[in-house]
């Protein structure tokens, strides 16, 4: 089975997650899980081993819990314009922020605390492939470029935070997740 796991102010209703669920069918499930960093890990992890997970796929914020998830238990991940440093780059974010479908939720300080605690110093690059566009305009894509220097990596000209036209790459994550 494959983990999809959506960013910061997403749900498991965003555009990318429906693609993966129209691409994958059952073979994917989308996390629903909270916003707060270390109930995210719990319930993510309890995902994991209730459908043995055999690889992930994850955007922006989901990135970065990828990372630590795919460290901690040696399978493979997607990154799609990854966050490296969330506990720096959603410091912007403190306060109310509502996600893609409305609901309303309090970002705080202690948030970027717990974030910490999930960092991974050194990723070992085997287990990433990268999809980076350099229009990001949310995240540096350079920054996730050194962080995983030696990953599989796509590199658009162009393009979002958002990716769009991720289904382009199909085929690619495919073969990597070995789907």
């Amino acid at each position: 089975m494959i983990l999809y796991i959506h960013g910061f102010r997403s749900t498991p209703n965003s555009d990318k997650a429906l693609l993966f669920k129209a691409h994958y069918g059952d073979r994917v499930v989308i996390a629903d899980f909270s916003y707060e960093p270390e109930a995210a890990i719990v319930e993510l992890e309890q995902i994991m081993a209730k459908n043995d997970i055999t690889g992930m796929i994850a955007s922006s914020l989901g990135g970065f819990y990828a990372t630590y998830l795919s460290e901690k238990y040696a399978v493979k991940a997607v990154l799609i314009n990854p966050s490296t440093k969330p506990y720096e780059t959603l410091e912007r974010y403190l306060g109310t922020n509502e996600t893609h479908d409305g609901a309303l939720f309090e970002w705080k300080k202690e948030h970027l605390v717990q974030l910490e605690q999930f960092a991974v110093k050194a990723p070992t690059t085997e287990r990433y492939a990268l999809f980076l566009q350099k229009g990001d305009e949310i995240l540096d894509y350079r920054a996730a470029q050194r962080y995983y220097a030696g990953a599989e990596t796509v590199l658009e000209e162009g393009g979002s935070h958002r990716f769009g036209g991720i289904e382009r790459h199909f085929s690619r994550i495919d073969h990597f997740l070995a789907v």
